[in-house]
Order: C-alpha cells, then structure tokens, then sequence
C-alpha cells in the first residue's frame, strides 16, 4: 500500500476536501477546505476528480516522506518546497522518490497551504465526505488534527496530470480587503449608528481566527438588538456578539446561534478572508442580492472556463 508519512505536521493540519453537505441539521457542519480555490486547482493540475481530498495545513511548515515514488503540488498560500539539496516555489507539479524528505516552509504569505498527492488521501469518507471536523471527531484520520508520525494511505497514481497552473487570487495583497455582504433581515433592525459603521469603518483582521470564524478589530458595533432566538447559521455570516466585535463564519462554524447577524459575506471574498494575516485591514461593502448572484457566476464561470 502506498503511503505518506508526515514528519513534522505543522499547524491546523487536517484533510479536507470539498465538505460535507446536507447534515447541518444534525448539528454537523459542510467543513471542506477554507480555501476551495486553491483545492481544485491542485485536483486539476494533478488529474483528480472534483472531490479528491488533500492536506491543509496553516503557515507552512511542514515535512512528509513516502513510501513510493510520488508525484504532487502544492498550491494556496505560497511556499518554498524542499527535496534534497534542491530549492524551488510551489505551485508545480514535483516528482520524488520513495523515502525522500520533503520540506515545506512559508513564504511570509496567506494562511492555508494544500498538499495535494497523486491518487489522492484514501483515507475512509464518512457521510459522504473524508473532510475532517475535529469538534465532532468525524472524517480524515480519526476524526483529528494531524501529528507528527501519522501515517497516512494514498490511492493508485494517476499518470496523466495536467501541467498547467494558475495563480490564486486570494492570496495577493492588499490595503483594504473589501468584504461584500448581502444585509441580512436584522439588518434593518439594528441602530442607524450600527449600520453607519458597519457600512464606513474600516476593520483589522484579528489573531482570533480558525476554521470556524474570524473574528475582527475596529470599532464596536452596537446593534442595539437585546435579544434573539438561535437560528441556523450560514457560510460567511457577519455575527455581532456582545463586545461589538464582528465575527465572519467559516467552514467549521457552529450551525445555530443567537447572536445579531448583519448579514453575510458572499462566498469569493470569504476565499480571501481566509488567506488574509492578521493585521489586514478589511471594509464591509454592502450588495444586493441580484449582484451577489452575478459575482457567483462569473467566479464559477471563470473556473469552469479555466479549470475544462
């Protein structure tokens, strides 16, 4: 059997595919690679299917060796890869030999980096996915972060990958990220102060940041809203707990919640959030559903036309 076996594993490092889809109701959330952008772009260049599942890992800093020859890529958050004596980017498709130490250290840029291996994690799926949710300890490897030592079973090689790249997006830098969101209906029931500055102030991404949200720094928002029922959570949601601090949801988010929500930022720019260091300054932009909807397609259709 083929495997990978990780040396050192780095931070947050679990194995994530697309998610896990239709169980929120059972209180388990969609899961899947915070950065969806970067994970098929390694299925494609390495000839997988759109489900194929690969390492996430958080700043870098990871060593793995294999039990046979491999081929594979790392893409997202840029690093320099190691084999041997040899230096290079990621972003292409490498080849090493069987028990060869590979190292791969940040580049200082984004957050979440993807091995991707050929023939892919074949570790077990459970409720149709083998993305992993630590909280609820289901999918990847018993249901856990990684560590040093794990041993890992990788599936049949495939021998024709596709050898073309493309850069991401979501990690290039900026001075303000804009954020859009489409207000939600409590929206209209927080203070005019409230939205005023939830629509002009420019915020800060915070240390305070995981796979289930990111919390944000600026001025408080007072939503003036005293109490709500808990109701079910979605993607990118802007929540506004009692310090006035907001808080954007992510994959591995809790399905319901009570806290005011000002509405939720639309899929593409969650991609850069989550590629976003701390200190980041941010800006909330309000949109219509209609343009929403418009943004959605175009980055599908882009991906669609590039990815075919």
């Amino acid at each position: 059997m083929r495997t990978l076996g990780l040396i050192r594993s780095g931070i947050a490092c679990t194995i994530q595919d697309s998610g896990r889809m239709g169980h929120q109701q059972n209180g388990i959330p969609p899961g899947g690679a915070m950065d969806m952008y970067a994970l098929r772009m390694g299925q494609h260049c390495l000839g997988h299917s759109d489900n194929q599942a690969a390492l996430e890992f958080a700043y870098g800093d990871l060593a793995f060796e294999t039990s046979h020859p491999c081929r594979f890529i790392v893409t997202g958050a840029p690093t320099i890869i190691s084999i041997g004596h040899s230096e290079r980017d990621s972003g292409r498709i490498e080849e090493t030999p069987a028990h060869q130490v590979v190292t791969i250290k940040s580049c200082g840029q984004g957050i979440y980096s993807y091995l991707h291996v050929a023939g892919g994690f074949n570790t077990p799926p459970e409720l149709g996915s083998r993305s992993t949710s630590p909280r609820e300890r289901i999918g990847g490897l018993e249901g856990r972060h990684l560590r040093d030592g794990d041993t890992l079973p990788l599936g049949a090689q495939i021998n024709q990958p596709n050898l073309e790249y493309l850069s991401n997006p979501a990690v290039r830098q900026r001075d303000v990220l804009p954020l859009r969101f489409v207000p939600g209906f409590q929206f209209d029931a927080f203070l005019d102060a409230a939205r005023q500055t939830i629509n002009s102030h420019v915020f800060s991404v915070t240390p305070r940041a995981n796979r289930m949200g990111i919390a944000l720094d600026g001025e408080p928002v007072d939503t003036g809203v005293v109490s709500l029922l808990s109701e079910a959570t979605c993607y990118g949601a802007i929540q506004i707990p009692p310090d006035g601090k907001p808080i954007i949801l992510l994959n591995d988010r809790q399905t319901v919640g009570g806290y005011p929500k000002a509405g939720a930022v639309i899929s593409a720019d969650c991609q850069r959030l989550v590629q976003a260091r701390p200190g980041q300054r941010v800006k909330l932009v309000a949109i219509t559903p209609q343009e929403a909807d418009r943004i959605t397609w175009l980055e599908h259709h882009y991906l669609e036309t590039k990815l075919s």
